[in-house]
């Protein structure tokens, strides 16, 4: 009796398919406009093969596209058979969810499924339709940091925003959330950038869905630094004419200045001279008086159409060159000269050549000065002499002169 058994328990009796395991590590890998691409980790078993579902509604309730193929039999005879499916056809910008069911299937005749359990449902996302994205420009800087705004993207719930510094060939991705604007740091000083915004759909699961073509920004900068190399001069001791120069600033599309009286809180002037130059001038009553003014400058960029200004340079203090009346006198030559208001002391050079050969005579704080000797020797009776006074300013550990653009002369003993 046992023998019977076993020979009817080996003739055309068909064991049971194993019930496959679940789907897991479901994640998706691409996206377009109308498409989405998702992945997962594949079942091990005999005739795997996957059911794929998608649907706008996470509960699956109507709308549902799936991967399966029937024949006129309504028997499934198609689906994935590797653990990767792509679907098309879809909206832009959206939201849809995907699930996943391992199966499998005996063929021909009888396509008989055996189904594991649905996987874990999945968001998914499509691409923005395209990035025209409005109002995408820079609003603000500092000397290290740029600020970008745009509006929003009705399509978008994220942006990714690329940008390399002019001259260089690295580009750097920042991954932005749901927002309108964003601020650049730690930018290289005086640098200028340009900039690539994408519009994204991000899922809940983190990945970022964004189309081909990014919205470009051109040469953005961030502030300039100080101005250095600042100067100033007036064209003569009795002129109102005052030139100004300075180091030329590789940022920069324009300059500003202020005069101040040495211990005024408001500006005597203020000026611009726009282009890169590195010099300017002002002619003004204002600047009249035998005194020390003091300059600021700083440099400019154009952000949104707009002058943005960079920091103020270090003051610069001058004055006019002081004049000089010359009288011989017993014992050398006395010069005199009026006051320069805020002068620390007065710098009396002498040379018996007008142009060149000036040697310091002495330094005194007085508004007067005897010239005794040229080097080692006294003064000869009857020989030119030429001179000139510098008033000096030290204001902290530095020292500002007026200029010594103007020389005065007499004959000694005459």
């Amino acid at each position: 009796m046992t023998f019977v058994c076993v020979l009817l328990l080996g003739i055309g009796i068909e064991a049971e398919a194993a019930v496959p395991g679940a789907v897991t590590g479901l994640k998706q890998v691409d996206a377009g406009p109308n498409s989405v691409e998702i992945r997962w980790d594949a079942v091990i078993g005999n005739h795997m093969m996957y059911k794929v579902e998608l649907c706008a509604n996470q509960s699956f309730m109507g709308g549902v596209m799936d991967n399966l193929e029937y024949n006129s039999k309504e028997q499934i005879v198609g689906a994935a058979i590797n653990p990767d499916q792509s679907f098309r056809g879809l909206s832009p910008g959206k939201k849809y969810y995907v699930r996943v069911t391992a199966f499998s299937n005996s063929g021909s005749p009888d396509y008989k499924c055996t189904w594991g359990p649905k996987s874990k449902v999945l968001e998914v996302v499509t691409a923005p339709a395209n990035s025209n994205i409005e109002n995408f420009t820079q609003t603000k800087a500092s000397e290290t940091s740029i600020t970008l705004s745009w509006k929003k993207y009705s399509e978008a719930n994220a942006y990714q925003l690329v940008y390399a510094k002019k001259g260089s060939g690295k580009r750097t991705t920042l991954k932005l959330g749901d927002v309108k604007s964003c601020t650049v740091k730690k930018l290289s000083k005086n640098g200028e950038y340009q900039f690539w915004l994408w519009p994204v759909k991000k899922s809940a699961d983190g990945f970022r869905a964004l189309n081909g073509k990014g919205k470009t920004l051109y040469w953005c900068s961030v502030l300039p630094t100080k101005v250095k190399g600042v100067k100033c001069e007036f064209g003569d001791p009795s002129s109102n004419f005052l030139d100004i120069s300075w180091n030329l600033h590789k940022l920069a599309k324009g300059y500003q200045y202020q005069v101040y009286t040495e211990g005024g809180k408001k500006a005597l002037l203020t000026g611009k001279k726009a282009g890169k130059v590195k010099k300017t001038d002002v002619t003004s009553d204002k600047l009249k008086g035998l005194r020390f003014l003091r300059l600021r400058m700083r440099g400019y960029v154009k952000i949104d159409g707009s002058a943005k200004y960079g920091a103020w340079s270090d003051w610069t203090y001058f004055s006019r060159q002081p004049k000089l009346t010359l009288e011989s006198a017993k014992d050398g030559m006395k010069l005199s000269w009026g006051k320069v208001e805020g002068a620390t002391d007065y710098t009396v050079y002498l040379s018996d050549k007008r142009a060149s050969g000036y040697k310091k005579a002495g330094n005194t704080k007085k508004t007067s000065y005897t010239v005794k000797k040229w080097g080692k020797s006294n003064l000869e009776t009857g020989k030119m002499y030429y001179f000139i006074v510098t008033a000096n300013k030290k204001v902290g550990k530095k020292t500002f002169h007026s200029p010594k653009s103007y020389c005065f002369w007499r004959t000694y003993g005459k």
